[in-house]
């Protein structure tokens, strides 16, 4: 096997951990198991563990019933994972095995169908995985749940004369989430040279096929959004999957598109997809059930995404299924009967499930007022913002928001909480996990990994083509 570890590497660069991969599947699976086998131990044993006591703090259950209930929708996703990843799982775990970390497949495959989860019982309103009678309706677990302190990750593209003349693409992306033990030391960069599909980057936490996105060597770039909905089950692709699949085949923006269009999906999830040799871009907002699809403005060069549905018909250009009927609830929304009631629900101060509209308007501000001239830093200024438009105020950097929907900004910065693991007491809380800023055409990227808020850290500068050849 050792000739498997011949085209990969683990180096660490400007303090970044990066990890080179090649071949096929399965080699790339090996690789990644044997180079980090000690890391994808501590997800396993400390990390995973950690997101159980998430979801049972959130069911006000014990521990072990959420173990439960954890393993049941694993089981149901078994089925739900294309051959090539499945293979790349088996990679992971015969290479972490190898390395003298005993893990299995199952291990992986479970370890993978983490944050879909997160995304299930993000809310007071979920599926109910364990009974197969009711197995893909939409059950309301009713009183006994409690709401999660902060959702995130928001992203934006811009080109042409929004960069200045007939720019090239830009797209950034925040990736916001918890800081579960064991998460911020194992932070990844990817660096992916496939036998069968496209090069691609994607950030990680060890033992994970994919997350939330990345950029490929076609100019493809993937962000995904935490985008509720009644639809919601773990019998289908998970986000991690779904988006290395549109890097992974992604030629183009209807390529990629299509990887969400035509594979089963388990939670809503908003995925901003950008062509950027094209200079075209689209968010297809999805759920188990449906998919719905976002183009910018006419006349307008940018796109942007947050945590909410803008797939309303007559807004924002959009016609088509309305999504927002199918948030409401997840959402504890007042009135979603028109356009306006619903942009006014949205803003309710004390709505404490609806993640932070106000991150939407303000995207809206700053790429008007930066019209003709976006470059890499100037978008980097963007997504550190912390100015809520809803309050109109700007958020101490040091300090977390108040709610969900009170200084909850484009930079992400959540309250802490406590949970209870087998293996003790932890604190954790939501905010920014990494930042990229980049040009996929080019390769060029700044990316901000080292600090919580991420994006409130020093961003360092790369390109995709070099740590491809390196």
């Amino acid at each position: 096997m050792d000739n498997y570890l011949n085209s990969a590497s683990l180096r660490e660069q400007q303090g970044i951990k990066i990890v080179r991969l090649a071949g096929t599947h399965y080699e790339m699976g090996y690789q990644h198991g044997y180079l980090l086998a000690e890391p994808i131990s501590v997800m396993l044993n400390q990390t995973m563990p950690a997101a159980v006591a998430v979801i049972a703090k959130t069911l006000h259950s014990s521990w072990e019933d959420a173990w439960q209930k954890y393993l049941s929708g694993a089981a149901v996703a078994e089925k739900f994972v294309p051959d090539c990843l499945l293979s790349e799982m088996q990679g992971i775990a015969d290479g972490a095995t190898a390395a003298g970390y005993p893990t299995t497949l199952e291990q992986i495959r479970t370890w993978n169908t983490m944050y879909d989860q997160w995304c299930i019982y993000a809310h007071p309103h979920f599926w109910n995985v364990d009974d197969p009678e009711t197995k893909g309706q939409f059950h309301e677990h009713g009183p006994g749940t409690r709401i999660l302190a902060g959702a995130g990750c928001s992203s934006f593209s811009a080109w042409g004369k929004q960069v200045g003349g007939n720019g090239s693409m830009i797209f950034c992306k925040n990736e916001d989430n918890l800081n579960l033990p064991g998460q911020l030391e194992h932070r990844y960069m990817f660096v992916c040279a496939p036998k069968e599909g496209i090069a691609h980057l994607y950030l990680a936490f060890p033992g994970m096929v994919g997350f939330d996105g990345g950029f490929n060597a076609k100019g493809i770039s993937v962000m995904t959004q935490y985008d509720a909905s009644i639809h919601e089950t773990m019998a289908g692709y998970g986000l991690g999957v779904l988006t290395r699949l549109a890097l992974l085949n992604g030629h183009d923006l209807s390529s990629a598109l299509e990887e969400f269009r035509s594979n089963p999906r388990r939670t809503g999830i908003a995925y901003h997809c950008a062509d950027a040799k094209n200079k075209q871009a689209a968010v297809i907002e999805c759920s188990a059930k449906v998919t719905t699809e976002r183009y910018p403005l006419m006349n307008t060069e940018s796109l942007w995404q947050a945590n909410h549905s803008i797939c309303y018909p007559g807004y924002m250009g959009y016609s088509g299924y309305n999504y927002v009927q199918d948030q409401q609830l997840v959402y504890e929304l007042d009135d979603v009967s028109s356009v306006g009631d619903y942009l006014t629900s949205l803003k309710a101060p004390y709505n404490f499930v609806v993640p932070a509209p106000s991150r939407f308007e303000r995207y809206d501000q700053l790429l008007h007022q930066h019209y003709g001239k976006i470059d890499l830093e100037i978008a980097k200024e963007i997504m550190c913002d912390r100015y809520d438009p809803y309050t109109r105020q700007e958020r101490a950097a040091n300090s977390p928001s108040y709610t969900n929907n009170i200084l909850a900004t484009i930079s992400a910065y959540y309250p802490e909480e406590k949970f209870s693991a087998p293996y003790g007491d932890f604190y954790a809380g939501v905010a920014n996990l990494w930042c990229l800023v980049t040009k996929p055409d080019s390769g060029d990227f700044l990316l901000a990994i080292d600090d919580f808020p991420a994006n409130q850290g020093e961003f360092k500068s790369f390109n995709f083509f070099e740590l491809l050849e390196a």
